[in-house]
């Protein structure tokens, strides 16, 4: 899952941001890489595999 609107220090608290159903969205780990580092790859030669974890491509 992956929080539509980004915790910070000063929002996490808030039951309203932080575990409301309505602001997290699905992602595959693809899709979350590249929300986070605008990329899609882990690296060069790595992949996640099944079971999330890091293994070479």
């Amino acid at each position: 899952m992956h929080h539509k609107v980004w915790l910070t220090p000063q929002n996490i608290n808030d039951p309203n941001i932080s575990l409301n159903h309505n602001k997290l969205e699905l992602l595959c780990q693809e899709c979350h890489n590249r929300e986070h580092h605008g990329s899609g790859t882990v690296g060069d030669g790595l992949m996640f595999d099944e079971q999330g974890n890091l293994v070479a491509r």
